[in-house]
């Protein structure tokens, strides 16, 4: 391979995302490695000179490569973005700008490096840096003489011709003073393990006139990095690890959480379960298997719908209807009625009904026996109702206007009387009398017609209505007999 692209090539890679990389929990490095130099492309003379010298630096020819493990490098973190170094290169090296053979190099130093990921993130895998350092070199060129100008005499190659013993400016020494500045790059491939390679141009600032024996020098090094402990190995250094022994998440200071639910198992009452922060990690119970949790559940023990807050729907009047579709919650009642009780128009309606065609001796108010079941059945409703209610008689159009409304009168008293002797409170009936006021039935219609008119009717009372009217509004007195003639073949009834 003829032209090496070396650091300068390197350095033109793109910032790499965030893996690994020496950081300040890891802050010392020891690498080792091999080097090569090249005193070919040594800047000096014009500019010309020195951009065709320059060159040379990509020219493997020109390098004096030495064998691996002859570079050691031990460095230790500042901080994100200094590094303090010592490196140390040896081997036999020739120089072949003034064309000497191989001679022991020896080259130690310290130097202080700028991290320029540090200025962004010092966890990233592409490492790069700057390099100064001071080194102490160890290169015997003692004896070796050129012109104060090294290109006042020069080959066919255009290199300049220099012999030992020559007169002129001699190097006189093996020992020297070199100032290394360059360009490097760590590549960290795992948390602790990478790969390094760096490039520098040492120079001498001491032996100005003899270019000769400055040089580049190019090394390539495997890296190892350590630092603090990290026994449980989850990126987290024992000093930092609430739980050291145990991996864990950065979040919670190295400890696990173990169900994922947020809270570290170490506080966590329910480490493997799931369960939210105000119970302590642990899942709210559901003691009563209804599907609402305890801690939403008024009645945790028994089992009830969440529209209710967990418990059963009530049935506060034990009326089989539960009080959510009990329209009378606090009274028992019948579901046909949305949980009330049966209206009291329906038991009038009702007690009406029973009430229906019961026979009157003719032109009184006295019951006939053939009456007595429909009495019967009428007081059953009354007294299952507990109300009160108006008992109200009515007449045909037939006959004397006073007299039928006497006569009704008597005739819903009779009633009453009736129904009270059945058991019925005398509390809660009372009686009026209304004739033909209400009758619809023509007095030229047949007596079957008209029996239609003739008939007791069952009222509902408010208390407003009770309270104004009296037990019976039957008068004190005969009733005056109708003055129209009734066949006796035809009986009112």
């Amino acid at each position: 391979m003829k032209n090496l692209k070396l650091g300068i090539s390197a350095l033109a890679l793109t910032v790499a995302s965030s893996v690994f990389a020496q950081t300040t929990s890891n802050p010392w490095l020891i690498g080792v490695g091999a080097h090569g130099v090249n005193h070919m492309a040594v800047a000096s003379g014009g500019v010309g000179e020195k951009f065709n010298n320059f060159k040379e630096l990509f020219h493997s020819k020109n390098y004096e490569i030495t064998p691996p493990l002859s570079k050691l490098t031990v460095a230790r973190n500042l901080g994100k973005v200094l590094v303090l170094d010592w490196q140390t290169t040896v081997g036999n090296i020739g120089n072949q700008r003034i064309k000497t053979g191989k001679e022991f190099m020896l080259m130690t130093g310290l130097g202080l490096q700028f991290k320029f990921n540090g200025l962004w993130n010092e966890d990233s895998w592409f490492d790069p840096y700057l390099r100064v350092g001071a080194s102490y070199l160890r290169y015997d060129q003692t004896g070796v003489s050129f012109p104060t100008n090294d290109y006042a005499n020069l080959d066919e190659n255009g290199l300049p011709t220099l012999t030992k013993g020559e007169d002129g400016a001699t190097m006189g020494k093996a020992n020297h003073f070199m100032v290394p500045v360059g360009l490097g790059s760590n590549f960290w491939l795992t948390k602790n393990f990478g790969l390094g390679i760096q490039g520098d141009y040492v120079s001498s600032p001491i032996n100005k006139g003899a270019s000769a024996m400055n040089f580049w020098q190019a090394s390539a090094s495997i890296l190892f990095r350590f630092g603090q402990r990290d026994r449980d190995k989850d990126g987290i250094l024992d000093k930092d690890d609430l739980c050291p022994d145990t991996p864990g998440l950065p979040e919670f200071q190295g400890c696990p959480d173990t169900d994922g639910d947020g809270i570290p198992d170490k506080d966590d009452n329910c480490p493997e379960v799931a369960g939210p922060v105000e119970n302590q990690g642990c899942p709210w119970p559901d003691t009563d298997g209804d599907g609402v949790l305890d801690k939403d559940d008024n009645c945790p023990n028994v089992a009830g719908p969440v529209e209710n807050q967990g418990c059963p729907w009530p049935d506060t009047d034990n009326d089989g209807i539960l009080d959510k579709d009990d329209a009378c919650p606090t009274v028992p009642g019948l579901r046909e009625y949305n949980g009330c009780p049966k209206p009291k128009e329906v038991f009038a309606q009702e007690a009406t009904k029973a009430l229906e065609n019961i026979i009157f001796n003719f032109n009184k108010a006295t019951l006939r026996p053939e009456s007595n079941a429909k009495l019967d059945m009428a007081a059953e409703i009354i007294k299952e109702s507990r109300g009160n209610y108006v008992v109200v008689g009515h007449t045909d159009k037939k006959g004397n206007d006073n007299y039928n409304l006497k006569l009704s009168k008597e005739r819903a008293a009779a009633v009453v009387a009736a129904l009270e002797a059945r058991g019925v409170s005398s509390d809660a009936l009372k009686s009026i009398g209304v004739g033909e006021q209400n009758a619809e039935v023509p007095e030229t219609a047949s007596d079957a017609e008209r029996a239609k008119d003739r008939k007791v009717v069952v009222l509902p009372a408010d208390a407003s209505t009770w309270d104004t009217l009296k037990k019976s509004d039957v008068e004190i007195g005969t009733p005056k007999k109708s003055t129209k003639k009734v066949s006796t073949k035809k009986r009112r009834r």
